[in-house]
């Protein structure tokens, strides 16, 4: 089962789940963008519309999903959305906005699905959540909360869950090849680290179930970013208040 399962990332981790003999379950707010997936695939799956910021629209479209093909064994929370400039100009209604399509949508589609998971004593869940969401980075502080929060609902989960056998999994890209970008109405503007294609955060995504790792960070040049975040402040603060000089600037 893939959230944002009609474009970019999603997309491609359903061709990748096709391709191993998996059936997708494919939920986004196109239909007709789902549909086309679902060809791509060769009819491997079902599609179903929903709007996952609804926690009434995304539990009907899961159990649809589930209803026609069986009881979830992994479930993609891919579904999100940028967005873009200083807290003092970003609106309440836009924080509340982001944070129920990135974080709560996870939370919705993984209470809809992880009951059965126990019952089983099977299943994995992955969150797709962003470097944003290990390291706050200026002009994006509504995107890194919603990622942030999906970080520590992710190491909480796993740790609960574990016992009952189901992997719990997060995969924290950087700048990602996609229209998330345009979305959010500011381009990408950093030279480092160029983005990575859609794919590449897919190969992730089924690396994790397979190997029931917890956390990988695409691309790998970012991983020292994180640990200079936990193990070295000081030089985490210089570097940040640099790119934000920048961010100014421009």
């Amino acid at each position: 089962m893939v959230t944002g399962g009609s474009r970019g990332i999603g997309r491609e981790v359903a061709l990748q789940a096709a391709a191993k003999g998996a059936r997708v379950g494919l939920v986004a707010r196109s239909r007709p963008d789902l549909e086309a997936v679902l060809q791509e695939i060769g009819g491997r799956g079902a599609v179903a519309t929903a709007d996952v910021a609804d926690r009434a629209q995304t539990e009907e479209a899961l159990a649809s999903l589930a209803s026609e093909l069986g009881p979830v064994d992994i479930l993609v929370n891919n579904a999100g959305i940028g967005s873009y400039g200083r807290v003092a100009d970003v609106t309440v209604e836009e924080f509340e906005n982001v944070m129920r399509v990135n974080y709560f949508s996870c939370v919705y589609a993984t209470k809809a699905v992880l009951p059965s998971m126990l019952e089983r004593r099977h299943g994995h869940i992955v969150n797709v959540a962003s470097i944003a969401g290990r390291i706050g980075p200026p002009m994006e502080a509504a995107y890194a909360a919603s990622k942030f929060a999906m970080v520590g609902f992710t190491e909480a989960l796993a740790f609960e869950v574990a016992p009952h056998g189901i992997g719990v999994s997060m995969v924290n890209p950087g700048p990602v090849e996609t229209e998330f970008f345009d979305t959010r109405g500011h381009a990408y503007e950093g030279g480092y680290p160029k983005p990575v294609p859609a794919k590449r955060v897919a190969d992730s995504v089924i690396e994790v179930v397979e190997s029931n790792g917890l956390e990988r960070v695409i691309p790998r040049a970012l991983r020292p970013a994180v640990v200079f975040r936990h193990m070295a402040p000081p030089i985490y603060k210089r570097g940040t208040a640099r790119v934000m000089a920048k961010q100014i600037q421009k």
